[in-house]
């Protein structure tokens, strides 16, 4: 049995009724608004795959076909179980995240593997030479030689005395007494 046109005629004016109205971009609708101020590049990427709130993409690879299939990661195709390619290079999902940060929307992007900005500084492990220099032997031993000099020193006038005998005890005598006082 054919289906009549007025058949169809309702059940095409049922479905349209059954559909969230789609609200223009006019001044008096803020969201839009704003949409719409938008560059053509990023309004094109949120017309083709839907801001953070509206789908929640996931951050592992998964299946080409899935709703939630992230653009910017490889996916596996159910049929052939190959990977195929992200739908946008590295270089496009860069040039998007410069232009939705510029704007203020990067949070709504889906997540990516690249960084960016701040958090690419924040997630950088050092260099080994940032943490801690290595530095010269002289450097290192610094410490160590002057405890030892000032061991040398509080001990020295034992030790020339020893070399040059009793002669060097009168001597440091004599410059005790002949010690010049200023008043």
């Amino acid at each position: 049995m054919k289906p009549s046109v007025n058949m169809l005629k309702q059940a095409v004016s049922s479905a349209v009724k059954a559909q969230v109205p789609v609200i223009d971009a006019s001044p008096s609708y803020i969201p839009n608004a704003n949409f719409a101020k938008l560059p053509q590049k990023l309004q094109d990427f949120f017309q083709r795959f839907p801001p953070q709130p509206f789908v929640n993409y996931s951050a592992k690879k998964g299946f080409k076909d899935a709703p939630n299939a992230n653009p910017f990661l490889p996916n596996k195709s159910r049929v052939t179980n190959k990977t195929h390619k992200p739908l946008y290079s590295l270089r496009r999902q860069s040039d998007l995240y410069k232009l939705a940060h510029k704007h203020g929307v990067h949070e709504l992007l889906p997540p990516m593997e690249k960084t960016f900005f701040e958090t690419r500084h924040e997630q950088a492990k050092p260099l080994i030479g940032e943490m801690v220099w290595k530095k010269h032997i002289r450097e290192k031993t610094k410490e160590s030689r002057k405890e030892k000099i000032a061991k040398a020193l509080e001990t020295m006038d034992e030790k020339i005395a020893e070399a040059k005998g009793k002669k060097h005890w009168e001597r440091l005598e004599r410059r005790e007494r002949e010690k010049k006082q200023w008043v």
